[in-house]
């Protein structure tokens, strides 16, 4: 399959990935996932599986989530196959919600939205600390390339785009309305992981900051390229100026990444690297990273003591809170 090299982001006005053609949208990976977790309350359930939760009084107790939400969020990650239902205890009289495969492998992206909240959200020290079992230290995560080590960051990578990577536009999803204002904390955790969702835990926020990696900063790209109303459009780029994430460039026309923002690109790799992985298997992928010597790139998340992938299993925690 032949592909388009674009040039760096920093050379935005000659990336081939840059404008969408009128009528079309991004044959994208990443937005499989978001499809799937775009939502703080979705987020919210899958990572509460990861602190043990079973049974549906276990989700609701722990996040004080609306029961109806709560049913629909269980039969939809039940129906994407990251949770399955087995039977709890000897006598079988209950069915509790489990992780599958496909599910613990969504284990590095909930660590990489904790570090992010840990190093830009949370001052002081973390509400969680993780110790890995296999080199017998405490560490945060980082993620990485796993082809040379170095820390994953958009500024120093291309994306390289198939043909197919455009598809005719699909139906707009139906509109949610959104329990809480921009910036709340919901669930009951003092958590990096839900004062991160806080800012960017919906469909559109994580679209708009995927838009910005592509080398798209104007708010007449974004609102071309995503079909987004304005009014969301406008609401979503003042809270992302507010948390500190954009900021007003090019005399107020256009929005830059700060720092943090920059930072916010690991969580969404990783995001497309599942999605490849589980949604899309055996498919060429319709865009990849690449290094300047056009080699693909794989994101993966470490231990930031010995180097090595952590896997769910061998991690181990402690909070400094109560429920």
């Amino acid at each position: 399959m032949s592909e388009i090299m674009p040039d760096s982001l920093a050379e935005d006005a000659l990336r081939a990935d840059r404008i969408i053609p009128r009528g079309h949208e991004r044959d994208c990976a990443m937005a499989d996932t978001i499809g799937i977790l775009g939502d703080t309350w979705t987020f919210l359930v899958a990572r509460e599986a990861f602190f043990s939760a079973r049974r549906f009084n276990d989700f609701h107790e722990r996040l004080a989530i609306p029961r109806a939400t709560l049913t629909g969020t269980l039969d939809k990650l039940v129906e994407a196959g990251i949770f399955e239902l087995r039977e709890l205890g000897e006598a079988r009289r209950w069915k509790g919600y489990f992780l599958t495969e496909r599910g613990m492998d969504l284990y590095p992206v909930f660590l990489s939205l904790l570090g992010f909240g840990d190093r830009w959200l949370q001052p002081g020290r973390p509400p969680l600390a993780l110790f890995h079992l296999d080199c017998r230290s405490w560490f945060s995560p980082r993620v990485v390339w796993a082809e040379n080590g170095e820390a994953v960051d958009a500024r120093r990578v291309s994306f390289a785009i198939a043909p197919d990577y455009w598809r005719l536009a699909s139906a707009a999803p139906a509109r949610q309305r959104r329990p809480w204002r921009d910036g709340q904390v919901v669930g009951r955790r003092p958590c990096s992981v839900e004062r991160t969702l806080s800012i960017i835990g919906d469909r559109w926020t994580f679209l708009i900051l995927r838009e910005f990696f592509h080398g798209n900063t104007r708010f007449d790209e974004i609102h071309q390229n995503l079909g987004i109303a304005t009014n969301i459009l406008s609401g979503r780029l003042k809270n992302l100026v507010a948390a500190g994430l954009l900021e007003r460039a090019g005399g107020g026309a256009a929005y830059g990444l700060t720092p943090a923002g920059w930072d916010l690109f690991a969580p969404l790799a990783l995001m497309k690297a599942w999605a490849d992985r589980w949604l899309r298997p055996g498919r060429t992928p319709t865009m990849r990273f690449v290094d300047p010597s056009g080699r693909t790139l794989t994101p993966r998340l470490v231990c930031s003591a010995c180097g090595e992938e952590v896997p769910a299993r061998r991690v181990r925690f402690i909070t400094a809170y109560q429920l």
